[in-house]
């Protein structure tokens, strides 16, 4: 049997690739990451930091696109409604990994159970078996905190700039307004090439499509980035 321990490169999946790990035997354990293309270069270090502590080198896949590639062979701009992106780049491609029999592990949070009940319910009719170690033993993000710093590993970047999550080098298309303010204020480049992305696509689709609803990123910025109440255009 397979153990498939998905590692997203944020700290819960880090917790439970050690968990997998130390429950199951060594050499049936696969540490498992999907690579979008545009993860933030500290994510890489923080994998490499995962391996050496484990002793267990992590097998990347990647559908070979990016994003933005994917957007323009999709004809269409992925947002929090739509995030297409997510499920073609990651969930598509672990579906085609796992096989019948294999045991899948994630590292959803305890704040996550109705996720945990989809991709368990999508992955019965395959006959590939889940489990949430994070749920099931209710782990706290102290405890997964702790295990990193009694592991000698340091949390990627994005979480010391305030992000809650690794996703994407912050500029994930499922973000809200709150975390592209965050974006422009700690990692600027990486805003402007999202706004670039948005412009570039918006242009080829012909539609005035978005990352956010009703604005574009370069509107939200040049407007001072209103959120809720404060939503008054900046002249």
């Amino acid at each position: 049997m397979r153990v498939i321990a998905t590692v997203s490169g944020g700290k819960s999946s880090a917790w439970t690739a050690w968990w997998a790990v130390n429950h199951f035997p060594k050499e049936d354990v696969i540490l498992y990451f999907n690579d979008t293309k545009w993860e933030h270069e500290d994510t890489y270090r923080f994998l490499r930091d995962l391996e050496a502590f484990l002793g267990k080198k992590i097998v990347e896949d990647s559908d070979g696109r990016s994003p933005e590639e994917l957007f323009y062979d999709m004809n269409a701009l992925a947002g929090n409604l739509m995030p297409f992106c997510s499920k073609v780049l990651k969930a598509q491609r672990l579906e085609r990994f796992a096989r019948e029999g294999d045991l899948l592990v994630f590292g959803f949070g305890p704040d996550e159970k109705e996720r945990a009940e989809r991709t368990e319910r999508r992955y019965r009719r395959r006959r590939v078996r889940t489990l949430f170690p994070l749920i099931e033993e209710n782990v706290s993000k102290e405890e997964v905190d702790l295990f990193l710093k009694e592991a000698g590993i340091q949390e990627p970047l994005l979480y010391r700039l305030g992000f809650k999550h690794n996703n994407c080098s912050g500029g994930c298309v499922r973000a809200g307004k709150k975390q592209w303010k965050l974006l422009w204020e700690k990692l600027p480049q990486v805003y402007l090439d999202r706004e670039r992305v948005e412009r570039e696509v918006r242009a080829f689709c012909g539609r005035p499509v978005s990352f956010l609803k009703g604005i574009t990123l370069e509107e939200f910025r040049k407007q001072g980035f209103p959120i809720g109440r404060q939503s008054k255009k900046v002249s």
